[in-house]
């Protein structure tokens, strides 16, 4: 088993944390990073987004520095399954969408001012509405107490840690 920090070490944003094991990947959430406007810029658009290499999520919670990043992982290439509580699920619902229309914002926000100074290669969003829509279609709410098989031998349950 190896586990890889990408996030949430040295700092207290943009938990992703990276579980190989028993030839599966497996993603302890995939939180934005957030603070100062250009690092976490910067952060976000370099930090474990490579969907196609991660076979399962869990999601700890719906804290957008640990669910923030998940239509990001989407739009390149995650289909896996996202293990969350149905709270969770249901509060990634309004938050992701939200976190989307952000994104987009800062893009057009960037953009305006690239624009104005002569500047022609513009930025994309991170992420856009419909790829925090196409996220939602992956998610799986699952009980406090049961037992989630994530990959052979490997297993999660989760409980309510009051965070």
């Amino acid at each position: 088993m190896q586990i890889t920090f990408h996030g949430a070490a040295k700092t207290v944003t943009g938990s992703q944390h990276v579980i190989d094991v028993n030839d599966h990947r497996i993603m302890l959430d995939c939180g934005l990073f957030q603070g100062k406007r250009k690092e976490a810029f910067e952060l976000n658009r370099r930090v474990a987004c490579e969907g196609d290499t991660v076979d399962t999520l869990v999601l700890s919670h719906a804290h957008i520095d640990h669910s923030g990043n998940i239509p990001c992982l989407v739009k390149n290439g995650f289909t896996g399954d996202i293990y969350c509580t149905s709270a969770t699920r249901d509060l990634c619902s309004v938050m992701l969408l939200d976190s989307a229309h952000i994104q987009e914002m800062e893009a057009e926000w960037r953009n305006r001012k690239k624009k104005r100074a002569g500047r022609t290669r513009l930025i994309q969003p991170l992420y856009s509405k419909e790829d925090a829509e196409k996220a939602l279609e992956y998610f799986q709410a699952e009980q406090y107490g049961n037992d989630i098989i994530l990959s052979p031998g490997v297993k999660a349950r989760f409980s309510d840690a009051g965070h």
